[in-house]
């Protein structure tokens, strides 16, 4: 009588793998999106001139909705992560206020749709985003964007590390699509 050892092998590499990755897996822990990974790059469609009324005029307001990162939950976007982002991004688009805005905008994360489970994680950021301008109650802009990430398997294996890039990159291209929406509305605005 043969004993047939090889499938006896497989299936010891197989739990071994099973173990080793569930170890790996369970030492992991949730962490909330990164400011620096939310701010998006400079595009051509985002660029104003000095003589722009938006060139050095606006400021951050309130930004609400937010929520922090429990380590052992799903992974999320913090109102202060959330505002050094539109800082960022602002400073970056040379639209942010040394010390007189003559805009303020704020901002509230009204949703952050997350994926259960999958091996790609598509996150869709919608974002409430209000234009006012400064000594008045005029509203320059009154907008809703929403915008969708996937993070696939290939830039990260790990299901919580993907949802941290899939939010990240969510909220990028939702401040990215802010930046152009308010470069497009600057031709409307008074220049004093």
């Amino acid at each position: 009588m043969r004993i047939r050892v090889l499938p006896i092998v497989r299936i010891a590499a197989v739990l071994c793998l099973g173990a080793a990755l569930s170890a790996c897996v369970s030492g992991v822990r949730s962490s909330g999106a990164r400011a620096g990974a939310m701010t998006p790059a400079l595009s051509p469609g985002a660029v104003i001139t000095e003589t722009s009324p938006l060139h050095d005029a606006v400021q951050i307001g309130r930004v609400t909705g937010g929520s922090t990162t429990n380590a052992m939950g799903k992974s999320q976007v913090s109102n202060e992560t959330f505002r050094t982002a539109l800082e960022q991004a602002l400073v970056l688009h040379t639209m942010a206020a040394d010390d007189r805005p003559r805009f303020i905008l704020s901002a509230e994360l009204i949703s952050l749709a997350q994926p259960s489970v999958g091996v790609n994680a598509t996150v869709t950021a919608s974002v409430h985003y209000r234009l006012q301008a400064v000594g008045s109650e005029r509203v320059v802009m009154d907008d809703v964007i929403a915008t969708p990430y996937t993070a696939t398997i290939g830039d990260a294996i790990i299901g919580v590390e993907r949802l941290r890039l899939a939010n990240e990159g969510a909220m990028r291209e939702n401040i990215s699509t802010v930046m152009q929406k308010l470069v497009s509305i600057s031709g409307t605005l008074p220049t004093s």
